[in-house]
């Protein structure tokens, strides 16, 4: 691995959403870093745009790893809201035994697709005392008003709010909400960028007390106190899907820092683009999905789905194509055969430079579809024997592994 020259830059540079450009990743405690991953709503299964996000992430994890850093990696589970109450009603079943039901499957699914497990979960019902605790916080330093056992932040008071999606207050306020922004009650806003932090309910598994009112939390409250509780006041990784830049993250921003009074609250923004069928966006709401147990029940390899989530580059919005997925295939079966390849003539240091390329892309934002192109050179390679087998394919082994191949090693 390339050592960096004493007091030079870190190697590895990363696209932040809220600066607009790429930097040089520095972790606030050198060798660790702490991220924070935006789950699943499990109101129902996920489909394959969940799987591109969380695919990205364990793939930027697993080359923070490759580097030496300790990756504190969090995930949580939004288990309160209104999809999951309106779910639950339906189906005639809790809340709760909603919430096992399609975890389960998503833990299958992204089992299936060596997506490591984030070392915790934490979820909303769980995480109420935290929430009220954070919430009490904001209420003490004066960034709150309540309104018939409703609790609002008051934006007014944090001029930068909107900072992360790239737009003014006016901007926001005369822009496309999109489509994940929650219903609120605007009659009892003083001001419609206002948003909920605490509301009366009173449905079954969705209420716990507080001091404004039997209720549940506002959307954007919950990744603040969970990420706060497991991570502390400040991350050096944030993100999710681009979709929830705004209202989701812009409103954690100025919460999270109000609260704490420490920022930046996180070190880098990473947003994932848009997976698209034909031109429109998968989601839930429109049917429009392609699922990864599908997929895989059609005999397609986790191999071929990974490739061809990180065929494009992360931040990209992209259409799938069910049809190129043949190619991948082939591109997978090729890995596969040239990690049990003989390889060429001895030369041990013939492979090192493309090592070197392949690191030099995922340094650059992690651009993994130029460091899987370096990867089938040199699968291509030992096949037709131009690499020394035993020096080429431990390294096409330990680099398809930064990109969560398994190559037929499923052990």
């Amino acid at each position: 691995m390339r050592a960096r020259a004493r007091g030079g830059p870190p190697l590895l540079e990363i696209f932040d959403t809220l600066t607009g450009q790429k930097r040089p990743f520095e972790p606030l405690e050198p060798g660790v870093v702490r991220m924070y991953v935006c789950g699943i709503t499990p109101y129902d299964v996920g489909h394959l745009g969940h799987a591109l996000t969380f695919v990205a992430f364990d793939t930027a994890r697993r080359y923070l790893e490759f580097q030496g850093h300790e990756v504190r990696h969090v995930q949580n589970i939004t288990d309160v809201d209104d999809d999951m109450v309106r779910k639950a009603r339906e189906l005639g079943i809790s809340i709760p035994e909603l919430t096992e039901r399609n975890h389960a499957v998503y833990l299958r699914e992204m089992d299936a697709l060596n997506v490591l497990r984030p070392a915790a979960f934490p979820r909303v019902s769980g995480s109420m005392p935290e929430i009220v605790a954070l919430i009490e916080r904001l209420v003490a330093g004066g960034y709150t008003y309540v309104a018939d056992g409703y609790v609002f932040f008051n934006t007014s008071r944090t001029p930068g709010y909107g900072a992360l999606s790239g737009r003014t207050r006016d901007e926001l306020l005369h822009g496309p909400r999109g489509d994940s922004h929650p219903d609120e009650p605007e009659h009892l806003k003083r001001h419609p960028l206002d948003f909920l932090l605490w509301q009366p309910f009173a449905e079954p598994d969705a209420h716990w007390p507080s001091p404004w009112s039997v209720g549940r939390p506002g959307w954007h409250i919950e990744c603040s106190a969970m990420s706060r509780a497991a991570l502390g006041d400040r991350l050096d990784i944030h993100g999710g899907g681009k979709d929830l830049r705004y209202p989701h993250h812009d409103s954690e921003i100025v919460q999270s820092e109000a609260a704490s009074g420490q920022a930046p609250y996180v070190g880098m923004w990473m947003h994932v683009g848009t997976l698209m069928l034909q031109g429109v966006k998968m989601s839930k709401s429109l049917g429009n999905l392609i699922k990864v147990s599908d997929l895989l029940a059609d005999g397609h390899s986790p191999d071929a789905i990974r490739l061809a989530l990180l065929g494009t580059h992360y931040r990209a919005d992209h259409d799938w194509d069910p049809a190129a997925l043949a190619a991948w295939e082939a591109k997978a079966a090729l890995l596969r055969r040239a990690a049990d390849g003989p390889g060429g003539a001895p030369d041990p240091l013939l492979v090192q430079a493309r090592r070197l390329r392949f690191m030099d892309a995922m340094d650059d934002d992690l651009d993994t579809p130029r460091a899987i192109a370096v990867l089938m050179s040199i699968a291509e390679d030992i096949v037709a024997r131009r690499l020394h087998g035993e020096t080429a394919v431990p390294t096409l082994v330990e680099l398809a592994g930064v990109l969560g191949l398994r190559l037929g090693r499923e052990g």
